[in-house]
C-alpha cells in the first residue's frame, strides 16, 4: 500500500480538551450526579443544611476532579502530539507523524496500538491504547472521506 498523505494540521487545545472531557462526562456523569441528587434527597427529608453539602461537592469536587483529567491527559505525549503542528502519513503499517517544531522528534504508531476511532463533527478521535483516554485527533477539514473510510477498515483489520 502507498502512503497517504495527511497535510499539515493540529488541533487547538480548547478543542482537544472538550472533546476529551465530552468523552470523560458521558462515561462518568452518574458518578457526579448520584453525590448532589443524595444530597438534595436527604435536604428534603432530614436536614436543610444538606443542599450546602450539596454546594461544596458540585462547587469544589467536580471542579477538582476536572482539574486532574486536565493535568493527567492534557500533559501527555498524545495531547502533544494533537496540538503540534505536523504532517500524518498513513501506511500500512500505522501513521507517521513528522513535526514542523525541529524540537520534536518523527514519531511512529501501529495499527495495534489504535483500538478504535471516534468520528465527530470536526476532528477524527483516534483512541490508543494504554489509558481510557488516550487519543491522538486529526482535524476532519484535513482528513477528506476517502483517508476517513482507509482509516477505518485499516483500524479494524488489525483487531
Amino acid at each position: 500500500m502507498e502512503d497517504i498523505p495527511i497535510e499539515l494540521n493540529s488541533v487547538t487545545s480548547g478543542t482537544y480538551m472538550r472533546h476529551l472531557c465530552t468523552l470523560f462526562l458521558a462515561d462518568n456523569w452518574l458518578w457526579m450526579v448520584l453525590p448532589v441528587a443524595v444530597c438534595a434527597l436527604l435536604a428534603v427529608w432530614i436536614d436543610v443544611r444538606f443542599v450546602i453539602v450539596a454546594l461544596m461537592v458540585l462547587l469544589v469536587v467536580l471542579p477538582m476532579i476536572l482539574a486532574l483529567l486536565y493535568f493527567y491527559y492534557g500533559f501527555s505525549p498524545e495531547a502533544r502530539w494533537s496540538i503540534l503542528e505536523k504532517t500524518v502519513s498513513v501506511d500500512s503499517k500505522g501513521l507517521n507523524l513528522s513535526f514542523t517544531d525541529e524540537r520534536m522528534k518523527k514519531h511512529a504508531i501501529r495499527w495495534d496500538d489504535v483500538r478504535y476511532i471516534i468520528e465527530k463533527d470536526d476532528v477524527i478521535m483516534l483512541m490508543l491504547k494504554g489509558h481510557r483516554y488516550t487519543c491522538l485527533m486529526l482535524p476532519t477539514s484535513v482528513v477528506d472521506p476517502d483517508v476517513a473510510q482507509r482509516l477505518r477498515q485499516l483500524v479494524t483489520q488489525r483487531h
